[in-house]
């Protein structure tokens, strides 16, 4: 387990230190270095970036470049290969349009909404055919090998899926995919959202992947996008200063290469200095170290009896202690947001409801919706022993 002062280093568990915070699957907490650099910009270098000659505008220029660095170094890509954007849902919405002629789409039950409604949007529905649905497995997963043969029925079309699913905290077996998807000209989109803070992402031959910066020790409101493709080759869905080297209003428009052609206007330039600086922050801790602490958060939550607890049922508990930093439960007897809001009592960060994930949360809780416990870093035993203390008298209470 990593060390019990990591908790001071994110100031809202340093100020309120009863907080037991088990939310990370939908934010992570912020790391105070981030907060420095975000604030360091706005004290010390607030200014606009890429226009100026002035010291400050260019100082914060050339941090801007830094954090793409920073990304692409946490993923092994190259910086040209980094986009930054407001976040995965931008991210998803803008690699659909860029695909909406794809004659279909093939997605899993699983998904994120922010993968799921752009591609509605377009008009597909599985009644027409353009879009495809994956079930997921009785343990929790995706049949790989169902999934390489369904891939026969729709070449030249695309797979966009999740890394790991924010419901289940199961992995996807997805550089088996893009490899027998590439085969039959299958372009891959990856959500590495619930991937990004918790495991090494393998950017493999994917085709386009997209992260969100708080989800992984970062801001809000800032994350980025991997593109295996360069982006030239893409139309920009966004339009204003900042993309374009000239126009004329004779329609003759000159972009930039790379990805700032895509990244227009003024861009969220503390979000993308902290953003870098979160980047650092995970690589110096080590996904490996990562591993090792959520085993032991896993083995905590065996010891406190939390998933023997009556009436609390985890999700497709065969996948326990394989990687899965992420539970999901369902109640017999009694509603999840009951439960949720009589632990909330106890000052304890729980998340209820669908998960933006209705299909498959829908599909294991009959439409009443699951608790999730998500873990982060900075977690431990202690905050595992509360929780269980906190779900025993609340399931008396309304049992």
């Amino acid at each position: 387990m990593l060390l019990e002062q990591l908790k001071q280093e994110f100031p809202t568990l340093h100020n309120d230190p009863s907080l037991v915070y088990l939310d990370s699957a939908a934010s992570t907490q912020t790391h105070q270095r981030v907060l420095d650099t975000m604030n360091q910009y706005y004290e010390h270098k607030r200014c606009n970036v890429n226009r100026g000659d002035f010291r400050i505008s260019q100082e914060a220029s050339a941090q801007i470049e830094e954090a793409r660095q920073s990304v692409a170094n946490l993923i092994k890509a190259s910086p040209e290969q980094i986009m930054f954007t407001a976040g995965a849902t931008e991210g998803l919405n803008i690699i659909a349009e860029w695909y909406k002629d794809a004659p279909t789409v093939i997605v899993t039950e699983a998904e994120h909404t922010a993968n799921i409604l752009p591609w509605i949007a377009q008009g597909r529905t599985v009644d027409n055919g353009r879009l495809v649905v994956l079930p997921i497995t009785e343990r929790g997963s995706i049949d790989t090998n169902e999934a390489c043969k369904l891939f026969d029925q729709y070449p030249s079309s695309v797979l966009s899926i999740h890394s790991h699913s924010n419901v289940t905290g199961i992995g996807t077996d997805y550089k088996k995919l893009t490899k027998a998807a590439h085969d039959k000209g299958i372009r891959v989109i990856i959500d590495g959202c619930q991937t990004i803070g918790t495991h090494e992402f393998d950017r493999y031959t994917v085709d386009h992947a997209v992260f969100s910066g708080h989800k992984m020790y970062g801001p809000t409101g800032i994350g980025f996008m991997y593109s295996r493709l360069p982006y030239e080759r893409y139309k920009a869905t966004r339009l204003g200063g900042g993309a374009i080297s000239h126009y004329d209003f004779n329609g003759n428009v000159d972009f930039y290469d790379g990805p700032t052609k895509h990244e227009v206007g003024t861009p969220n330039v503390a979000g993308i200095h902290g953003l870098g600086v979160a980047a650092e922050y995970i690589n110096w801790v080590g996904y490996d170290k990562m591993k090792d602490h959520f085993t032991a958060i896993d083995f905590a939550m065996s010891d406190a009896e939390i998933f023997n607890i009556k009436g609390l049922n985890l999700i497709y508990p065969s996948y326990r202690q394989n990687g899965r930093y992420v539970y999901s439960f369902t109640c017999d007897g009694y509603h999840p947001s009951d439960l949720s809001a009589l632990v909330g009592l106890d000052n304890i960060a729980l998340r209820v409801g669908k998960l933006c994930a209705h299909p498959i949360v829908n599909k294991v809780s009959g439409g009443k919706g699951v608790v999730r416990i998500s873990p982060g870093i900075y977690n431990t035993k202690q905050d595992i022993q509360k929780l269980s203390d906190s779900l025993c008298k609340a399931i008396k209470k309304l049992t």
